[in-house]
């Protein structure tokens, strides 16, 4: 009887063992792309304020061909500026929302999530 209670215990250990281990790799799973999009994030950012300046300097060359040069930037910063109130306002359904979404959905997605449910005949295949 003795010999069955410390097998069981022995079994007990390993078992929170493994399921801890697996905690981990899935942390470190969800980690890694949390970190993956945030690194995307911030390196679309970049490129899309390069090609931004870049625009904004052709544009503002191509106007300074019918008006002075101070009046087309300024023409530029007013327009930009009234784009930015525009993504401040609506931040919350550009920004917020979908990245809320698309976290939720890689954070508490469950590893079955290859499993399809076939509707003909009602069992899960795999």
């Amino acid at each position: 009887m003795k010999e069955d209670y410390k097998k069981l215990l022995e079994d007990s250990k390993e078992y929170l063992k493994t399921r801890y281990d697996l905690l981990r790799l899935e942390l470190l799973d969800k980690l890694s792309l949390i970190l993956g999009l945030l690194v995307l994030i911030i390196v679309a950012l970049f490129i899309l304020l390069a090609a931004i300046a870049y625009f904004s300097v052709a544009l503002v060359g191509w106007m300074a061909a019918c008006m002075p040069v101070s009046v087309a930037c300024c023409i530029l910063g007013g327009v930009l500026l009234i784009i930015l109130l525009a993504i401040y306002l609506l931040r919350r359904q550009l920004f917020i929302d979908p990245f809320v979404k698309l976290l939720s959905s890689s954070l508490f997605t469950p590893k079955d999530e290859d499993e399809t449910i076939n509707p003909d005949d009602n069992e899960t295949t795999v």
